[in-house]
């Protein structure tokens, strides 16, 4: 493993832009500047880990006189790229929609890619648990950035309490590995140390898994830990919940599958993992069929993604081999895609809906003839629904097939049942998707004809992704070279430790 200070370099960026954002925002009448400065960190962000992935890895650093509590793996690379390319995005279309509050609103989002990045590039639970902390400090206050609305308030509290409650259970946990290991958290090490005291171990090794599942699955929404997302992601700003969808969320998964990988064998953990994987997708699926409300159907239709990359993750950790993280490292690449484009389509047809009439309820009907009006951001939600639903050949298709081929393959019969279970559950999701793409182009009112195009700021964004999540579909390669090392590396890790 070599040492390097270049390891810290696309957390440090953000770190710094952070203070720098704030100083700009705060400045009189540089609030739209702001924007542009928060979006150009996150770009630089991004670039210094391209420069990072073209060479040797892994790489370490140190962070504050902790040595090695940074380590660039490709992992993190892929958590870093995904989280700074997101970021930048929501930056510019936040541009265009934010009218107070820049001076907190773009630090904080800077602060929450900063937390993701950290936590990809977490070489140890405690630096993994900071970095989380960073995560969920900053969503914490973009949730209910709209103070003045009481559902808004009343979302971001909900959040809070479940939220916090997560975090004690991840620490609790992380406590008790620490004192089972005989003080040793480091990723790299903790593999050994836990086979080693495998035997005498096992019950509390268990309950540390269990707490780690626990604690930040309620981060990622695993069912029944979901109950905060619905609200959150409705109230929140359409931005904030392209940000939380596309790379918060997940990045909740990849702490868990981070500690996870390093227990013995003999625990568990896949098998737990796929049972909170098939109960997320389903009820998530079931509970979005009956959702009329725009925003709210794609805030319910975040959760099967939660359950379909949660499986892919627990078939990969059970014996499923590349081919599993494959298609859960894939899917998340994908859903950042298809859930930051359409979160942020939705917000464009919102403010242009809401501008026209502020009393509009934003619901299905209310979208009749929009798809005529605003070709930019109906084709970007047309787009991003077909991918989310697994319509081939889009974005998201493969990594569900992937996931599904090796669940397949793992365990024989059970195997194809749980293969089955996800091919249902995709199905499913048609159900609430294409009422949504009809209400798009339907007969519209009249009132729809002064109706404006998407903002410039925003188009740009939903031009981006929408494009990306068509070419990895269509050229999937592209994706799979970017997700493999991954997916490699983590299956490389569970054989180091006798999984």
């Amino acid at each position: 493993m070599t040492a390097s200070p270049l390891a810290v370099g696309p957390l440090g960026v953000l770190l710094v832009g952070v203070l720098l954002t704030y100083v700009v925002a705060a400045a009189p009448d540089q609030e739209t500047v702001a924007g542009w400065v928060a979006s150009l960190v996150c770009v630089v962000a991004f670039a210094t880990t391209a420069v990072l992935a073209t060479g040797s890895l892994p790489r370490t650093a140190s962070v504050l006189g902790s040595e090695g509590a940074v380590v660039v793996t490709h992992l993190g690379v892929l958590v870093a790229g995904i989280a700074t390319f997101v970021g930048a995005l929501v930056c510019v279309a936040s541009v265009r929609f934010l009218d107070a509050g820049q001076e907190t609103y773009y630090p904080l989002v800077v602060a929450l890619v900063a937390g993701v990045v950290g936590i990809g590039f977490a070489a140890d639970m405690f630096t993994l648990y900071l970095s989380f902390e960073l995560l969920a400090v900053a969503s914490y206050a973009l949730v209910p950035f709209r103070l003045g609305r009481e559902r808004a308030v009343a979302a971001g509290t909900r959040y809070l309490i479940m939220n916090v409650v997560g975090s004690v259970l991840a620490i609790v946990g992380i406590s008790l590995v620490y004192a089972q290991s005989g003080g040793v958290l480091a990723f790299d090490a903790l593999g050994p140390a836990l086979v080693a005291a495998e035997g005498q171990l096992v019950d509390p090794l268990a309950v540390a898994v269990l707490l780690l599942v626990v604690g930040f699955g309620v981060k990622a929404a695993i069912v029944p830990l979901h109950a905060w997302l619905p609200d959150a992601y409705t109230e929140a700003p359409a931005a904030v919940s392209a940000l939380l969808a596309g790379v918060a969320t997940p990045a909740a998964l990849v702490a868990i599958v981070k500690c996870l990988a390093v227990f013995p064998g003999s625990i568990p953990s896949g098998l737990l993992l796929v049972g909170f994987g098939v109960v997320t997708m389903t009820v998530g699926n079931l509970l979005a069929l009956r959702q009329r409300e725009l925003k709210r159907l794609l805030a319910y239709s975040s959760i099967p993604h939660i359950g379909y990359i949660v499986v892919g993750l627990g078939v990969g950790l059970y014996g499923g081999g590349v081919l599993a993280f494959d298609g859960a490292f894939f899917h998340i690449l994908a859903n950042a895609l298809m859930k930051g484009g359409a979160f942020l389509a939705v917000g464009a047809i919102l403010y242009r809906l809401r501008r026209a009439d502020p009393d509009n309820p934003g619901t299905m009907d209310s979208l009749a003839g929009v798809g005529y009006r605003m070709p930019i951001a109906a084709g970007a939600l047309v787009v991003g629904v077909l991918a989310l639903a697994g319509v081939p050949p889009l974005a998201g298709f493969w990594g569900k097939l992937f996931i599904v081929v090796a669940s397949a393959e793992v365990a024989g019969t059970a195997g194809i049942v749980l293969a089955l279970v996800v091919v249902a559950n995709s199905f499913l999701s048609l159900g609430y998707y294409l009422p949504l793409l009809r209400s798009l182009f339907a007969s519209g009112d009249e009132s729809l004809a002064t109706l404006g195009p998407s903002p410039r700021a925003i188009a740009v964004p939903l031009v981006a992704v929408t494009t990306l999540t068509i070419v990895v579909g269509l050229v999937p390669m592209s994706g799979f070279e970017i997700v493999h090392p991954a997916a490699e590396a983590m299956a490389d890790a569970l054989t180091g430790v006798g999984s």
